[in-house]
């Protein structure tokens, strides 16, 4: 994926990246009074910083844990681009600045030149919401038959497809609005003895 094409993926993947933090920003399930929540029809502002580096973050201790890249079949790639998956969006707000942070964690599934991209996305800041809920994300997929006509898997590339369920979860019992998203994962690797690396995501709204 190339030229228009490939910016235009990104700038998607972004934007998904942005409607999964706004979704937790106004009236959740169990929300506690105090601070400013947006009124209803009032636009969410995510603000955002130019450059690679989020703030540092520490691993997130989410419920059920992440990934460990030890155990998952690096040559299987429907379990190599679950995994990744996971672990891109599985912010935690009492570690993580934003989303950046929990994709940065899964730059080692990614082939190198997509690292490079996602080193170089904007950060995104978690809702101030979230961090009052000591709020993460809990990340739901749910695997995607092939589409008729969709590219076959070959010995060095192959695609995947996703249903993408994010829900801002407080551990105070608060719960933000879920958002779903149909995510499209096309994976690269050099041999059949190597490990699979996803080399491009693209979304859509899977509402």
């Amino acid at each position: 994926m190339t030229g228009l094409l490939a910016a235009g993926a990104r700038s998607a993947f972004c934007a998904v990246s942005a409607a999964v933090l706004a979704a937790g920003c106004s009236g959740g399930e169990g929300a506690q009074s105090g601070g400013r929540s947006s009124a209803p029809g009032e636009a969410t502002v995510i603000p955002t910083v130019s450059g690679g580096t989020p703030f540092p973050s520490r691993s997130p201790r989410i419920p059920g844990g992440l990934p460990d890249p030890g155990r998952v079949d690096q040559k299987d790639a429907t379990a190599l681009s679950r995994a990744a998956l996971t672990v891109m969006y599985s912010v935690d707000s009492t570690v993580d600045a934003g989303l950046l942070n929990a994709k940065l964690r899964a730059v080692g599934y990614l082939a190198p030149a997509y690292a490079a991209e996602v080193r170089a996305e904007p950060v995104q800041y978690v809702p101030e919401e979230w961090r009052r809920h000591r709020a993460y994300l809990a990340v739901r997929l749910r695997p995607i038959e092939r589409d008729a006509g969709a590219p076959k898997d070959g010995p060095t590339a192959a695609y995947r497809q996703w249903r993408l369920i994010t829900t801002p979860t407080g551990r105070d019992g608060w719960r933000g609005r879920p958002s779903e998203f149909v995510v499209f994962m096309s994976l690269t690797r050099s041999s059949k003895r190597d490990p699979w690396r996803i080399s491009d995501t693209t979304s859509t709204n899977g509402g």
